[in-house]
């Protein structure tokens, strides 16, 4: 029974895991956009190690959860400490707020 539901859940997520990029750096720029064209709170984010797929950075939804709020903090403090942060992304899901790709970020770690 375990093993008939390891397997299911494999062959669902592997798609999703397909489309799932890392990388590590320092965040160079910071964007924010209020009340333009849908794009209400949205943070682009810049970075000195850019990943294929994920070429011009990556970028966070607006959203009233604790998830966006402890993120937009990591994103700052990391930004003014200069500190490396460890990006999860997902490379399907790109920023329509501009030509570039950026990457919808699913996770981020500080690493000192």
């Amino acid at each position: 029974m375990n093993f008939k539901l390891i397997m299911i859940v494999a062959i669902f997520s592997a798609p999703c895991m397909a489309n799932r990029v890392e990388a590590t750096g320092k965040i160079t720029r910071l964007y924010s956009y209020s009340e333009q064209m849908g794009f209400d709170g949205d943070i682009a984010i810049l970075t000195n190690n850019p990943v294929a797929g994920c070429e011009g950075g990556y970028w966070l939804r607006k959203a009233s959860t604790e998830g966006y709020k402890n993120t937009l903090s990591f994103l700052l403090s990391a930004f003014h400490a200069g500190t490396n942060v460890q990006f999860g992304a997902l490379s399907n899901e790109l920023w329509p707020g501009s030509s570039a790709k950026f990457c919808r970020i699913d996770q981020i770690s500080l690493i000192r």
